[in-house]
């Protein structure tokens, strides 16, 4: 039996849990305060805060309230603030007040010295850890980074643009991982003197969620500058995330992922806005949102975010093992990639011995994505679905708009299967659809066991609006275009898909008007009915949008 509670169902069994949980702790739970000016000997009261947040999460108990008032918390500043592992607790921000965290050391105070013509520097023994990232009232300072010798700081003969960045000796030598003896080199924007700036380096994360701290509440609160992520979630269930701002999130070799959560089933991402996460030795491990190993039970939810400026590559992705994520309602733009489900993943297990077999308890399956009222704008990939992989079948990918996208469909040969596309627009990229081989000689019908596409809309996809690549050779164009029309005669494929110009009242909502020929055109049996508009708003234009609750 199922009941359904804020538009989200849930077992009965869970929802007994959940309620008996809630009435049990957090009704008769206590709010507590930490201000900017409070004090860790007073009370945490609201007239006598508390000052630190390690002071705060040691003396709360499981369904308590954190509240923060206005300012800055600087996380450098922390020393009592490494694991979080109570349930039921409330971490949030003053209605109304604005509350940063810092995860940085800034060089205000510090004193510039020329190093060269163009390049000045200041001694970086007063960090903690190796900074990973520099910032410029939230614009990053890019990183000269040595790829050839370790994806590590670089010399400084190497600093020859503006607005770069590196660490080395004093002679100009690479420093690595310790500070001492060490200099922040920087070669500032053009004209500018470091001295009458102030900039921000990271340092670290908040902490880590450890598997106790169950139904956790995080709103209100932005999260700036800090190393590797703003904060770790590892084994709790049931988490929300909701209005928060994860901003210039920073690495080195290594991940760098604005919001992380790993194993964990019925936690929720909402009403966030995720910008500027970058690894600077790569691309495959910056990502936006990023989950690993769920737990079977009830699916993770991604919605109503605003995700950009993820220049390495997914808004929203995983470490594999991540099976029934529902990704809705979020607009993402300006990104390398907006969506990859990827395949399977075995957690560790001292106790297995056999390798990772899909019948072990340590086996977690990918795939089953539900991928719908997703904008998606400016990316080179919408919906990334990589070839040679295993296990990562079964998405349903269906009224999105992806808009300036060179790739809205990436399907890598003999990757997922049984993936569903359609109510999609795909409007002014290169391919709506672009079949992909890993290696070997390929044609469409190899493709066709892989997914049903169907009631899209297709429009001045400046390539394709389905094409083949099929092998590695040439470039992206190498291989055959198809017009929708002719996709349709030679491979029986996209029933009810068309061409034509979807009449977008405007390139921000991307709601249609009333001539639009996608009204009415799309398959309804997503939503339970007879049909339904393609796009991303499946029922009646102007009466929902994207970033209100509404659909469901």
């Amino acid at each position: 039996m199922s009941v359904l509670i804020l538009g989200r169902y849930f077992d009965m069994k869970t929802t007994i849990i959940l309620l008996s949980f809630m009435i049990s702790s957090h009704c008769f739970g206590v709010e507590y305060f930490i201000a900017t000016n409070g004090d860790d000997n007073n009370d945490g009261s609201q007239i006598s805060p508390w000052k630190t947040l390690g002071s705060g999460f040691a003396r709360i108990n499981a369904g308590d309230t954190l509240t923060l008032r206005e300012g800055i918390y600087r996380l450098v500043e922390e020393n009592n603030l490494s694991v979080i592992n109570k349930p039921n607790i409330t971490f949030q921000g003053y209605t109304g007040e604005r509350i940063q965290l810092f995860g940085s050391a800034t060089t205000q105070g510090k004193v510039w010295q020329p190093y060269n013509a163009n390049v000045w520097r200041i001694a970086a023994d007063f960090f903690n850890n190796d900074p990973k990232g520099m910032f410029n009232n939230h614009v990053r300072v890019e990183h000269q980074s040595d790829l050839d010798g370790g994806r590590d700081h670089d010399f400084v003969t190497n600093l020859v643009n503006p607005n770069y960045w590196t660490k080395a000796d004093i002679n100009g030598d690479q420093c690595f991982r310790s500070n001492t003896g060490c200099y922040i080199y920087l070669y500032p924007a053009i004209g500018e003197n470091p001295n009458t700036q102030i900039y921000e380096l990271s340092q670290r994360s908040m902490a880590r969620v450890a598997g106790n701290g169950d139904y956790m509440v995080v709103k209100n609160i932005e999260f700036y500058y800090t190393q590797s992520t703003a904060i770790f979630f590892e084994g709790p269930d049931f988490i929300t995330l909701d209005g928060n701002i994860f901003g210039n999130t920073s690495n080195g070799n290594d991940n760098s992922y604005a919001i992380r959560i790993w194993d964990s089933q019925g936690s929720v991402v909402k009403n966030n806005t995720v910008f500027d996460s970058k690894y600077w030795g790569g691309v495959a491990n910056s990502k936006g949102i990023t989950f690993m190993v769920s737990k079977a039970g009830q699916p993770n939810i991604v919605e109503y975010n605003e995700i950009y400026d993820i220049p390495g590559f997914d808004a929203v992705g995983v470490k594999s093992g991540v099976s029934n994520l529902v990704v809705r309602y979020n607009y993402i733009h300006d990104v390398y990639s907006a969506f990859t489900p990827g395949g399977y993943r075995c957690i560790w297990s001292a106790t297995n011995t056999d390798g990772c077999q899909d019948t072990d308890v340590e086996y977690r399956p990918g795939g089953n994505w539900k991928i719908y009222g997703n904008i998606v704008v400016n990316a080179t990939l919408g919906v990334n679905l990589p070839g040679y992989i295993n296990d990562g079948d079964g998405n349903l990918i269906y009224n999105n708009v992806f808009y300036q996208v060179q790739s809205a469909i990436k399907l890598g040969w003999d990757g997922t299967f049984f993936n569903v596309i359609a109510n999609n627009i795909f409007a002014n990229g290169e391919t709506g659809i672009y079949l992909q081989s890993g290696g070997t000689v390929t044609t469409v019908i190899d493709y066709l066991d892989q997914y049903v596409s169907y009631n899209n809309l297709f429009f001045n996809n400046s390539n394709a609006d389905v094409h083949l690549r099929p092998s590695w050779s040439g470039g992206y164009t190498f291989g055959t275009p198809y017009s929708v029309s002719q996709f349709q005669t030679q491979f029986n494929s996209e029933n009810n898909s068309f061409s034509a110009d979807p009449l977008f009242a405007n390139t921000s909502t991307f709601e249609l008007t009333t001539e639009s020929l996608a009204l009415n055109a799309g398959d309804g049996s997503f939503w339970g009915e007879s049909v339904v508009d393609i796009g991303a708003y499946p029922y009646s234009i102007f009466s929902n949008t994207v970033f209100s609750n509404g659909f469901e």
